[in-house]
């Protein structure tokens, strides 16, 4: 991820400089560094020591410690999600920024928020009395992230995105996981959240389903939002009641009419760096600040906690 971040700061030109990248690795570092023309560096000190933002794409078991020496090297931070893997360090990075002489701007990297689709949905929601929402995030295994299991990679995407929208305050959750290929990780979640209004949402994340899959739907008092968000399309589907009179009876007919709605062409992450250069520049809020990567977190925490609150994870035992 942090080859990406460094791509596209480098694309920002007229708005910043990519000045340089570090990596444990020093190989792939210069790898990185070059395709950019920026500086490889030797250790996380020297880079903070010659920059003004700095965007965290460690592991995430890493991203404490990171972007708490960013911070206390003055700096302002783009984490990578999740902030932390628990929400002690999360709240702990909110008091280290809080004790900084100039606020930095510290911003959460959950990409989603910037999908020009789930940004077009906010915007369709606004007003509406929404009913239900029902998430599937789901994908094939992947061996490189061992620090953290499906709710805290996959699931906390959907979790930030369904926060933004609930109209009230979230009371209750149930959720059930499975191990399938990661050791005592886990691979396969479905979670139902209920609010406040009674909105009711169904979340269902996977690292072990072959078809790449990133679906979202919306049902409201009139109408059904269907999002694609690895596609970037939104379809409404709203239903209308026509009557028909003849000389014998009244007919009545019922259709669906669709429509498809106008999604920018951005890619999210180029949304995301830009939007956070410039809460740096004008040093405001960001539209993610630490507080809403905590308050994921802390969603997250409590899903894992109803999963392991029901007896230890079984496993997927071979036939």
């Amino acid at each position: 991820m942090g080859a990406h971040h460094a791509r596209v700061y480098a694309s920002l030109t007229g708005g910043c400089v990519l000045a340089g990248v570090y990596d444990v690795d020093p190989a792939r570092a210069a790898t990185v560094a070059g395709q950019w023309d920026a500086h490889a560096f030797g250790s996380i000190e020297e880079l903070l020591e010659n920059v003004d933002v700095v965007s965290v794409a460690s592991p995430s078991s890493l991203h404490f410690e990171h972007a708490a020496l960013a911070i206390e090297h003055g700096r302002d931070v783009l984490i990578e999600k999740p902030v932390s893997l628990d929400v002690a360090s999360a709240r702990m990075l909110e008091r280290i920024a809080s004790l900084r002489p100039v606020a930095p701007v510290v911003q959460v990297g959950h990409i989603e928020h910037f999908n020009p689709a789930i940004r077009a949905l906010r915007q369709l929601l606004d007003g509406h009395d929404i009913v239900a929402v029902d998430m599937q995030r789901l994908g094939p295994f992947d061996g490189r992230i061992s620090d953290a299991d499906v709710v805290q990679d996959l699931m906390l995407h959907d979790i930030h995105v369904l926060l933004s929208i609930a109209p009230s305050p979230l009371v209750d959750i149930k959720a059930a996981g499975r191990t399938v290929r990661s050791e005592g990780q886990i691979d396969y979640c479905v979670c139902t959240f209920t609010f406040e209004c009674g909105l009711i949402a169904t979340l269902s994340a996977s690292r072990v389903t072959e078809d790449k899959i990133r679906r979202l739907s919306v049902t409201t008092r009139d109408a059904h939002v269907t999002v694609d968000s690895m596609q970037r399309t939104l379809e409404v589907s709203r239903w209308t009641s026509l009557r028909a009179t003849s000389t014998d009876s009244a007919a009545y007919r019922q259709e669906s009419v669709i429509e498809r709605v106008f999604v920018p062409v951005e890619e999210p992450l180029v949304a995301q760096l830009r939007s956070f250069l410039d809460c740096v520049r004008e040093r405001r809020a960001p539209e993610v600040p630490l507080r809403a990567g905590t308050a994921c977190l802390e969603t997250v925490e409590a899903v894992r906690s109803q999963i392991r609150g029901g007896g230890a994870l079984r496993p997927l035992l071979p036939v």
